[in-house]
């Protein structure tokens, strides 16, 4: 635990690691990230539910692995906790939760049909898909 770690008990401070880079990232220190940014009092909650799911979470001893590098990133008043599913429910998980949140009305409002597209133009996806 060095001094890049995030203090637990400071407020969240969009400026804080100016230098972050997500785009090279490794994925604990992306995790790190976004619990730094959470309001303090969910982040020892959050690290003692990482979920790990997909494909990439069947190779063996990623959730030990995960866990242990993320360990080394927080603080060690947090106890980290990464869990994973079974072998058949992680291979498929992600194309579960895709296939539920593609079948929501609510979502469905969010789509852009290939007519739309093909008559707006990439401007329709800006607007509409824009934070």
């Amino acid at each position: 635990n060095g001094a890049a770690n995030p203090n637990p008990n400071a407020k969240p401070n969009p400026n804080r690691n100016a230098g972050f880079n997500p785009e090279t990232a490794l994925v604990q220190e992306l995790v790190r990230e976004a619990v730094g940014r959470c309001d303090m009092d969910c982040r020892k909650e959050m690290l003692a539910n990482v979920v790990l799911c997909g494909g990439l979470s069947l190779t063996k001893g990623l959730p030990e692995r995960f866990g242990h590098e993320v360990t080394r990133l927080v603080p060690s008043a947090f106890k980290v906790k990464v869990t994973a599913a079974t072998s058949a429910e992680r291979r498929f998980s992600s194309w579960i939760g895709g296939s539920i949140l593609a079948s929501l009305g609510s979502f469905q409002q969010l789509w852009l049909s290939r007519e739309e597209y093909d008559e707006a133009g990439v401007a329709l996806a800006d607007e509409r898909f824009s934070l």
